[in-house]
């Protein structure tokens, strides 16, 4: 699904007084998409319009924090991590309080669940965890360093590479790595506590 173009009159719209027209048309412009989003990151059909609608109350909550950066597609970048983040919640809360459900066609289909979770939803719901708490921290360290980490961990090209790229040693990189892995690792605790 195509992402909504944005409107920087309607996200101005949005922010101090609780305008109603604003909001139905931001709804009625980003739900289908946001739907769909949710819906491509694992989030079980039945419960994608309730962690949609999280989402929106996330970003009435939190849209007069936003700022435009002066970047390309700046509000984009900052509603897709709001959803991620409540995504994020949704399924690490799912994951220790999962929902109640009845019924004997309910019980037929856990007859027919796997005791063993699939390993790639679990690989793919903690590269995403990572990837949240990776954009939480980034703004901890030097741009130079970020670089680094995320060329060589994230995108996989080589120190090497990186290093001619950026003009710094390989050891500075692994250094950067290191520390800015440990961070993540602390924000990921942090988000499962």
């Amino acid at each position: 699904m195509r992402y909504p173009e944005t409107r920087p009159s309607l996200i101005v719209r949005l922010q101090g007084q609780r305008n109603e027209r604003a909001w139905e048309e931001f709804v009625r412009a980003y739900e289908p998409f946001l739907n769909s989003l949710v819906a491509r990151r694992g989030v079980p059909g039945r419960h994608v319009p309730d962690v949609t609608q999280q989402i929106l109350a996330a970003i009435a909550r939190s849209v007069e924090q936003w700022k435009d950066d002066g970047q390309p597609a700046s509000f984009r970048r900052w509603l897709s991590r709001v959803a991620r983040n409540v995504v994020i919640r949704y399924m690490t809360k799912e994951r220790r309080e999962p929902a109640a459900e009845g019924g004997s066609a309910h019980l037929d289909l856990l007859r027919d669940v796997a005791v063993e979770p699939d390993q790639a939803q679990v690989q793919e719901y903690d590269f995403e965890l990572i990837l949240w708490a990776a954009e939480e921290v980034r703004d901890e360290f030097r741009p130079t360093s970020w670089t680094a980490f995320w060329e060589t961990l994230i995108e996989g090209r080589s120190v090497e590479d990186v290093s001619r790229k950026l003009g710094v040693s390989p050891g500075s990189i692994y250094m950067s790595r290191s520390r800015i892995m440990a961070r993540i690792r602390e924000k990921v605790r942090e988000a499962n506590a």
